[in-house]
């Protein structure tokens, strides 16, 4: 990092953290943009956690976040450090550049594995020289979309100002930008790669999510995993699946739902096995 950028950084971190009102604390992120815009801050290696590094784009809303907080979702973050042992599974379907595939895969460790889904080719790019550069050798990273049939889909992108938000449908990807990825279910996969015990998943996937949870009802059934999926009413309401789908897809396989939190995040867990 450049003695100029590293300044740049110091001072709007120190910003963020002493800025006494609720009211106004993104003045200082609105200030990261804009210094990013002057070519003070770049794309930068930033080393979140000890061994796990992302390269991030600062025009990235959840990149930028992450550079300067050097954390993103906390509710989420928490959660899978507190649920995530050595040697389990983890499956992160819209891992967008990494930054839970790198937390989970340090909390699993050599015995366990991480399969990573992400069908942005550009932020794909990212997330695999992520996982290079942290040197993970529990993380398995597949280019595909999750949902509830094997086929080819339009994967409709975002503004670099946001990447995370990439999407099969046009309305939540607030773009006409369109791509042609695989599409998948999470049971296929979790059989091409003989991933029986799967402790925890998370979906991510811009109103997608009951596609997803269709296509993993075999590991629903069998394996048990708990998951967190980000739901908004909203949005599911404007792609035709409405939060009540959702939730009698999980009743069907005996599964509650609890809120976590933070971004829309919720807990569904599997009945009778205390999550």
């Amino acid at each position: 990092m450049s003695s100029l950028s590293r300044v740049a950084l110091s001072a709007i971190r120190f910003a963020r953290r002493v800025w006494p009102f609720k009211c106004g604390r993104e003045l200082a992120t609105y200030a990261g943009a804009f210094a990013t815009k002057l070519g003070l801050l770049h794309s930068e290696w930033y080393e979140f956690r000890p061994g796990l590094w992302m390269q991030l784009n600062v025009r990235d809303l959840v990149q930028q976040t992450i550079f300067l907080e050097g954390v993103w979702d906390p509710a989420l973050t928490g959660f899978i450090d507190k649920t995530l042992r050595p040697g389990d599974v983890f499956v992160d379907v819209g891992a967008h550049v990494g930054y839970f595939t790198l937390l989970a895969s340090s909390r699993v460790g050599p015995a366990g594995r991480v399969l990573s889904i992400e069908p942005n080719p550009f932020a794909l790019e990212q997330l695999e020289r992520n996982v290079e550069r942290s040197q993970l050798q529990n993380v398995l990273v597949k280019h595909t979309a999750c949902g509830e049939l094997d086929r080819v889909v339009q994967l409709y992108l975002h503004t670099e100002s946001n990447s995370s938000m990439a999407s099969l449908y046009t309305g939540s990807a607030a773009g006409t930008v369109a791509v042609e990825v695989r599409c998948t279910t999470l049971d296929q996969l979790c059989v091409e790669h003989s991933l029986e015990r799967v402790k925890l998943v998370k979906i991510d996937v811009e109103g997608a999510e009951l596609s997803v949870l269709h296509g993993m009802k075999r590991l629903m059934r069998e394996a048990r995993p708990s998951i967190v999926v980000e739901l908004h009413p909203q949005l599911l309401e404007e792609v035709g699946t409405p939060m009540p789908m959702v939730l009698a897809l999980l009743k069907e396989c005996d599964y509650s739902l609890e809120p976590l939190g933070g971004h829309a995040n919720y807990i569904c867990r599997p009945r009778g096995t205390g999550g």
